[in-house]
């Protein structure tokens, strides 16, 4: 599940330990309802719809009704901003999701897949789905989208990610084969994240002749306005006569056949790109709802989709359940959740303040559980005083995480000893929460000259969860002799600052834990998106260049828990806590199974669907 937060809080995940290098799901046709499974490990203990699943029958009808703070934003996940990933994850499906501890082994669209070698990957696509649009998702669909992703030309911000890919060819129908650049330990994890969100090849075409088209009709107007001004200089020409007369007006006429070209091919794009829509407003993926309406800053409006393919794989041709979900757009936490006690919104993430006022409701279902997300405070270690060691364990050792939790989260958290959540496979379980010690913390101080006091500044984010934070820290800090001079800033803000490294104890955190090279990499690796050259630690470095190629799991984990020892030895960051979130359903909502899920996760959640007691809200 994915909900909207800020970046500096953190979270957890939980559960199953799923080390399934393939597994297949039941196919389309000649496998039914059965469940078929390949690989040395058992059927999953989440993959069970029966009665340890939930014991009331299922039933069809009713749209779902929740509410966001913002307003999906873009439709294409490849293109920016997405405000909303969870209505996201209604329109599409990935090739790949990550089980319960965040490894991308559960097969989706993509059935399997097998490294032929360090440089290649082959892959079994899954047979019979379909597009929104009634296309096929297939070979040359996916291989389509890889290299539109790749085109600069189309504007993907997730093009980085896939920057090891040399090249995907369609072997046949329901197979590619994947080459790379260098070995890619991380590619199926790259594929469980946005660039393996499966996209109509005809929507993406679409895009395609809509940019043409405005590209040319750019053109064809520049055209026209250069004629207006040879016109002119052709006239001045012609009155002084003589060659340089002849000259302006070959010229002339060359611009005039050249705006003509440009405006009966502009005429024809435009004509091929008459009543097509781009995929930033129309998404068309194979997910189980599709768009029925959107109207921004007010509503967003889905419909079931008729034809998902998964549903009727395991003999549930009537999921999703719901006749489709209507998201409502309500900024205000207090009138969401006066939405949600007045039986208007069936569900809503609910901020941890609100938590005391829903947890004894007699008609809400609360759950609460552990997030894939981080947050802490990150050091400029390369220069100013931050970049001495004794400094940063002074600050990291005067930080009371626990009071952190109990006061500002209302207990909504967990002491993070490092990067990785505890679930998370990449979690060092050899780490420790650095202790609340503020004596240990004078003395470091002392040690490193600061006997007196220290004056450090940084900044912390402008909402009222980050400006509690920044407070609470502020005053412990004070504690210890540490004036910690804070600016609550805007994201804009904040990005500069950290691009200018103009901090020396600032906002951290990671958001969405998943693949851990990307968290590693960004911010403890020289060319990390998020390092700007704050952090160089010598023995880590080295450690996350190889973790990347290293495609044998077994090895990347125990070279992440080394990549976790180095930073944490250097206290490179002030780990705080890896938040816990709250999702609540009214009591008419069933097929939530809160254990299930953390066993599963994404697998869990894309598998199984909710459905109203009676059919109706």
């Amino acid at each position: 599940m994915k909900g909207n937060k800020n970046a500096l809080i953190g979270v957890i995940g939980v559960t199953l330990i799923l080390q399934l290098l393939a597994f297949t799901l039941p196919g389309i046709a000649e496998q039914g309802p059965g469940k078929v499974w390949t690989g040395k490990e058992p059927v999953p203990t989440w993959w069970t719809w029966g009665d340890d699943f939930e014991k009331n029958k299922p039933v069809r009808g009713g749209y779902f009704r929740t509410a966001n703070p913002l307003y999906i934003g873009l439709m294409n996940p490849n293109h920016w901003p997405v405000n909303d990933w969870v209505a996201m994850t209604y329109f599409y499906e990935m090739l790949i999701y990550n089980d319960g501890q965040f490894k991308p082994t559960v097969p989706w669209l993509a059935e399997s897949w097998e490294y032929t070698d360090p440089l290649t990957c082959v892959m079994k696509l899954r047979q019979g789905v379909q597009f929104h649009d009634g296309t096929p998702f297939n070979a040359e669909s996916l291989k389509y989208q890889i290299e539109w992703i790749k085109d600069r030309q189309n504007g993907a911000w997730s093009r980085a990610w896939i920057e090891p890919v040399k090249s995907i060819e369609a072997v046949d129908e329901y197979t590619v084969k994947w080459t790379f650049t260098k070995p890619w330990g991380s590619f199926l994890g790259i594929l469980a994240n946005v660039p393996g969100y499966a996209i109509s090849k005809q929507a993406l075409e679409n895009d395609v002749v809509i940019k043409q088209a405005a590209k040319l009709t750019g053109k064809a107007k520049k055209a026209k306005k250069k004629i207006v001004n040879l016109e002119e200089k052709a006239k001045k020409a012609e009155a002084e006569g003589g060659e340089a007369a002849e000259k302006a007006k070959a010229k002339l006429e060359k611009a005039r056949q050249k705006a003509a070209d440009l405006e009966v091919q502009a005429a024809e794009m435009a004509a091929k790109a008459e009543g097509l829509k781009k995929t930033d407003v129309q998404p068309v993926g194979t997910g189980k709802y599709m768009l029925e309406e959107g109207s921004p800053g007010n509503f967003l409006k889905l419909k079931r989709n008729p034809n998902w393919w998964f549903g009727k794989a395991i003999g549930k041709p009537e999921m999703p359940y719901f006749d489709g979900i209507l998201i409502n757009i309500i900024p205000d936490p207090s009138v969401r959740l006066a939405n949600l006690r007045a039986g208007k919104i069936d569900s809503m993430y609910v901020e941890e303040s609100q938590y005391n006022l829903i947890k004894n409701d007699p008609n809400l279902n609360v759950y609460v559980y552990p997030l894939n997300w981080q947050a802490s405070g990150r050091f400029n270690t390369t220069k100013g005083p931050c970049k001495d060691i004794r400094v940063r364990k002074a600050i990291s050792h005067a930080i009371d995480r626990k009071a952190i939790i109990a006061g500002v989260t209302f207990g909504l958290g967990i002491e993070a000893s490092c990067m990785y959540p505890e679930s998370h496979w990449g979690h060092n379980p050899d780490l420790k929460p650095v202790k609340y010690d503020p004596e240990l913390a004078k003395e470091l101080l002392a040690e490193a000259g600061y006997a007196d006091g220290l004056t450090v500044k940084g900044y912390m984010g402008n909402t009222a969860t980050l400006q509690t934070i920044a407070e609470a820290i502020k005053n412990m800090l004070a504690q210890v002799g540490v004036n910690w001079k804070v600016d609550i800033l805007d994201p804009a803000a904040i990005s500069e600052r950290m691009r200018s490294i103009d901090y020396d104890f600032a906002q951290g955190g990671w958001n969405w834990i998943l693949d851990p090279d990307l968290m590693a990499t960004g911010l403890f690796h020289p060319e990390g998106g998020f390092n700007f050259g704050r952090s160089n630690n010598e023995k880590a470095i080295p450690l996350i260049e190889a973790a990347r190629k290293e495609i044998d799991q077994d090895k990347r984990q125990k070279m992440y828990w080394e990549i976790e020892k180095a930073v944490y030895d250097n206290y490179e960051d002030a780990w705080l806590y890896w938040p816990q979130a709250m999702t609540v359903f009214r009591k008419n909502v069933l097929g939530w199974n809160q254990e299930l899920y953390l066993q599963g996760r994404e697998g869990f959640w894309f598998s199984h669907c909710r459905w109203f007691k009676d059919g109706k809200p």
